[in-house]
């Protein structure tokens, strides 16, 4: 793919391709085309491997960790409810996922599918995004593990010796935060995936029959052990707060904002359909699968840890194992344990996978340097991808603090979300081009038309797509835009503005929005026409309809979350702006390979 990491590259380019950058909106609307990606990535990943792929994402270090913390803090007994409640909300977003990954056979994720729908700015936004959440995210788990292992193992006495030795070469602020024990995780990590995506799977899949086996017999021990007054019945002597909903259903909402990022992982699942013996059926089918098992997993422990012990006496620090200490179970204390060091590292391993695999796709599009991108002959995965994904990890646990960590990966999630399901309202209504590059997967350059043949090629390309409105997909982009902002404004109205009585003035505004944004989606329905796909593997149902509703249910959650959440999603995408025009602006591959077949078009021609 074009693109270089030289720093003389811009020199190069203007003496070999005449660089003369083209006019600024169609830089950044310019779209790829990942129908036809071919990533030389190996094909090995049946549907039982990319089902654990997700099952070791989701049912990771969350359900051992999280769930007690969010039981105790803000849903008590009713983080059943909560769970649910995220589900049934994800629930349209997984569809969104399960359509996008088998309409691509190349690496998927929602940097390819913005790519393909909103254009290269949007794309090198959400990448950008995506890329430093997720690291950040494999950041806070690494770091939670070396944690973990001091504290249950060691007796912190490894923390201790490691920052002794950190303060002779790091500022005194820096020495808090090492921890070799983290380095070491990442650093396993980064081997295993270098070895090969296979023996990813097959540690993940040692790593979730452990995790399942050892969650299994935990119900069973809160089924013996527990009881359902527990469960109904426990009451907090110091707030008097009781019940299966202690803090109410308000604190059942906030808890289903908070645990929906256990399920985040269920993506991890469309990153490797490059590496899916057959990816129409078998993606589809496996994000669907690790999703609905982890769903059931999440609702049972859930509930075995509140009928096991009362909801008040757990805390993030003790959790699982210290509701089985609490009925005297020491040596299943140690299991649950063992196996939340293992899922933590299981999270760890697919989140890096993820990661560079989601490196790669901006290489190989030059919105990043394009030696990030290789792929080893061997063992046929990105390499350099994953060192350096590894490198930057590092760096993150060293630079920031867990607590710091926690609070730049909240809301990440529910934002790709967000452009998940709005791209696929757009893919859906947008005329696939014929004309396209098999060796790059990117739309071929029309300026090798003249002016006439362009517009007679389009035209008769229209005519043979039934249905099809002229410019269909950028009118369909503008009201899905005014549909997002006005459940924007929708959902803004239930905090703000507070001196403004809710039932009176809010909540009447708030039902105008929503029927505006219900005509809006009944237009985009009975206007436009969704185009047809070529050997669709799976589609979603009710488009636009289902994944308008993943939009606002996601936008509603994201809401809900704290100020800090809020700032740091403004920051990512500030991060993304720095890095689009102080990079892949000049680098984008669709740019160089115009601005090379402008070249090559005779100068009587581009006169004519």
């Amino acid at each position: 793919m074009a693109g270089c990491c030289c720093e003389n590259y811009m020199e190069s380019c203007v003496e070999n391709y005449n660089c003369k950058p083209p006019f600024l909106l169609e830089r950044l609307v310019q779209k790829s085309s990942p129908e036809l990606q071919t990533q030389d990535l190996k094909k090995c990943l049946n549907i039982f491997d990319l089902t654990v792929q997700g099952l070791a994402h989701i049912v990771g270090a969350g359900i051992f960790i999280l769930t007690p913390g969010v039981i105790r803090m803000v849903a008590g007994p009713g983080l059943v409810v909560s769970y649910l409640l995220a589900a049934a909300v994800l629930i349209f977003t997984v569809l969104a996922y399960m359509d996008l990954g088998a309409r691509y056979r190349g690496i998927g994720n929602a940097y390819v599918y913005v790519y393909s729908a909103l254009g290269e700015f949007a794309a090198g936004l959400v990448g950008t995004f995506i890329m430093t959440e997720m690291a950040l995210a494999v950041a806070v788990v690494a770091v939670g593990f070396g944690q973990n292992i001091d504290k249950f193992i060691l007796g912190g006495n490894a923390h201790k010796i490691q920052v002794e030795y950190a303060s002779t070469f790091l500022p005194d602020y820096l020495t808090e935060n090492v921890n070799l024990l983290t380095i070491g995780l990442i650093l396993f990590c980064c081997i295993v995936n270098c070895i090969g995506v296979k023996q990813v799977a097959i540690v993940n899949t040692l790593t979730v029959v452990f995790s399942f086996i050892s969650l299994a017999m935990y119900c069973i021990i809160s089924f013996m052990y527990g009881s359902s007054k527990t469960f109904t019945n426990s009451t907090d002597p110091e707030t008097g707060r009781g019940g299966v909903f202690p803090y109410g259903f308000s604190g059942v909402v906030t808890g289903a904002a908070v645990v929906i990022m256990s399920f985040a992982g269920f993506e991890s699942v469309v990153s490797l359909s490059a590496e899916a013996k057959n990816s129409k059926r078998d993606v589809p089918l496996a994000t669907g699968l690790s999703f609905g098992i982890s769903v059931l997993v999440y609702l049972l422990v859930s509930a075995a840890i509140s009928y096991l012990v009362p909801w008040y006496t757990l805390n993030e620090s003790t959790g699982i194992p210290g509701s089985l200490q609490a009925h005297g179970l020491t040596i299943p204390k140690y299991i649950i344990a063992a196996a939340i060091l293992f899922a933590s590292g299981s999270v760890a391993l697919c989140s890096l996978t993820t990661l560079a695999r989601g490196l790669m796709v901006l290489s190989e599009d030059g919105l990043i340097f394009s030696c990030i991108g290789l792929v080893a002959e061997s063992s046929k995965v990105p390499i350099i991808a994953t060192v350096f994904a590894t490198i930057v990890i590092i760096f993150f646990t060293i630079v920031f603090s867990y607590e710091i960590l926690i609070h730049l990966v909240a809301g990440g999630a529910l934002v790709t979300f967000v452009a998940v399901c709005f791209t696929l309202i757009i893919i859906s209504y947008s005329k696939q081009k014929e004309v396209v590059d098999e060796s790059s997967g990117l739309i071929q350059n029309e300026v090798m038309m003249n002016e006439d043949q362009l517009f007679t090629s389009w035209d008769q390309q229209d005519s043979e797509d039934s249905g099809y409105i002229e410019n269909q997909e950028w009118k369909v982009i503008s009201w899905v835009s005014i549909f997002t902002v006005s459940s924007t404004i929708c959902i803004a109205f239930i905090y703000w503005p507070s001196s403004w009585p809710f039932w009176k003035f809010r909540f009447p505004i708030m039902i105008l929005l929503g029927l505006i944004n219900t005509l809006i989606l009944i237009h985009i329905k009975m206007t436009y026409h969704i185009q047809p796909q070529k050997n669709p593997g799976f589609v979603c149902p009710g488009i636009p309809f289902i994944p308008a509703i993943g939009i606002f249910l996601n936008l509603a959650l994201f809401s809900s979350l704290n100020v800090m959440a809020h700032l740091m999603t403004v920051a990512y995408f500030a991060v993304g702006v720095l890095m689009y025009f102080g990079y892949g602006y000049f680098h984008s591959t669709i740019t160089l390979k115009k601005q090379k077949e402008q070249e090559l078009i005779p100068s009587d021609e581009t006169e004519e």
